[in-house]
């Protein structure tokens, strides 16, 4: 069933305010940058250099010219001392942060540190751990919000996952935000990232496909290009996080002439240089979101994934691994299972958002696993090139065991890459005295084994 489209219409805001109201944690957040500047007025207090020596117990230690101006100036400090904590200690609180009891403990051990010229330094240092604080929680404050507003509900539920909201003949018009080349000088090929703005108006899920109409015409017959499919490289809430903007990741298509020995420009591929020739504010005519084959089942978050990619092929696992590892969506807080991603390129300056994956994979050992496949860098168990079924083999016995107990296996990239997986899959099963038909049979059955290649 069709996704209804928002109207669009948007409320204006009311004539006689002009500022956003704050939150009451972005004004607490204030008062404790508030309550750090007022530690860092202690300055005024510090005394000239002194050499330690000479200032063990004296009050002149303090700046001070008599015993009574020193209790004065202690009084002072503690006051803005307990000032500061407890402001504060209210703006953890509010804010929601975990640490609400470290928070009251630093702010008690603010309040006392003024005994000496030495406190009196440890208080500012305390100052300025405040201000750092303080920066934290009004970044939480006005930072970005969590990502749960184009969620089905439950989450989980793909009952309406748009479908071919936009055809062939009423295509939508997305405007480029951004093209990145996104390989190093040795890759073999360009490929880029490329950012288009789609105001909120044309939903997807990740896994799914955008049509991609290149301008102009055929030359053989005048006719509009046919559609081109490019999976969605972005999360449905997109790069910025604004559910207004969705990635593709594309490589340019060239074509070797043998004769000429240079790239045949009458060849190269129509949509794929369109796309990556593009610049900001540049046109882009839109079908779909097209395909279900590749969504993510989530219902059980204790759900293995096992992801195998060749080259652009990494684009839905991107949108996947964003959605679990970089977002605050309902998927991500409940996520318990392993995603696990394997990719081939040819080398190193061909590896794509590795950046990112590193990034997860540090912040979530338990939950990402990333395996590369690098022909022109590695050595297979044979002494070959390293390809992305040879890699996958390496953890036959690992995958088998997930798949047995409800992983679901995701291939996609070029054609080419099925057969030698295939071929080794069935090599897996003889030896582990499985029928190979029958295996991949019980994986379909079970909506385990999906596959989208072009």
């Amino acid at each position: 069933m069709p996704l209804l489209r928002s109207s669009g219409v948007r409320h204006p805001a009311p004539l006689l305010s002009k500022t956003k109201p704050q939150s009451s944690t972005f004004i607490m957040a204030k008062l404790f940058l508030a309550a750090a500047a007022i530690l860092a007025t202690a300055n005024a207090f510090t005394p000239i250099a002194v050499p330690s020596s000479t200032v063990v117990r004296s009050n002149v230690a303090l700046g001070m010219a008599s015993d009574d101006n020193g209790s004065k100036r202690k009084r002072a400090l503690k006051t803005i001392a307990k000032t500061a904590g407890v402001i504060s200690t209210v703006a953890f609180t509010t804010a929601g942060l975990p640490p609400v009891a470290l928070a009251a403990k630093k702010a008690k051990e603010v309040a006392v540190v003024v005994e000496t010229a030495d406190n009196t330094q440890k208080l500012l240092a305390a100052g300025a751990g405040v201000i750092a604080a303080g920066a934290a929680v009004l970044k939480l404050a006005s930072g970005e919000k969590a990502q749960d507003f184009l969620e089905a509900t439950p989450y989980w539920d793909q009952a309406n996952v748009p479908v071919n909201v936009y055809k062939n003949k009423s295509p939508f018009i997305g405007k480029v935000v951004s093209t990145k080349r996104i390989v190093g000088p040795k890759a073999t090929g360009e490929t880029c990232h490329i950012v288009i703005d789609h105001k909120g108006d044309f939903p997807y899920w990740e896994g799914q496909s955008w049509g991609v109409i290149p301008p102009g015409v055929r030359e053989k017959d005048g006719k509009p290009h046919a559609v081109r499919l490019y999976s969605i490289a972005s999360s449905r809430y997109g790069d910025d996080k604004t559910g207004k903007t969705g990635s593709l990741c594309v490589r340019r298509a060239t074509y070797w002439c043998p004769e000429l020995k240079a790239e045949d420009p009458a060849k190269k591929g129509i949509c794929s240089n369109f796309l990556c020739d593009t610049q900001p504010g540049a046109e882009v005519m839109m079908t779909g979101p097209a395909g279900k084959v590749m969504l993510m089942p989530e219902e059980d978050p204790k759900t293995d994934y096992i992801m195998v990619a060749t080259g652009t092929g990494i684009a839905p696992f991107r949108g996947f691994i964003r959605r679990l590892f970089f977002e605050k969506t309902p998927a991500a807080k409940a996520y318990k299972g392993q995603a696990w991603l394997f990719l081939g390129v040819a080398n190193s300056d061909a590896l794509l958002y590795d950046d990112e994956f590193q990034e997860a994979k540090a912040n979530f050992p338990d939950n990402f696993r990333l395996d590369y496949a690098l022909s022109r860098e590695q050595e297979n168990k044979k002494g070959g090139k390293m390809y992305i079924q040879d890699k996958v083999e390496e953890y036959a016995d690992e995958i088998f065991e997930k798949l047995n107990n409800g992983a679901h296996i995701y291939f996609c990239g070029l054609k080419g890459m099925m057969p030698g997986i295939q071929d080794m899959l069935e090599e897996v099963c003889k030896a582990k005295g499985l029928d190979y038909e029958e295996f991949i049979k019980g994986l379909k059955a079970k909506k385990q084994w999906h596959v989208e290649v072009y």
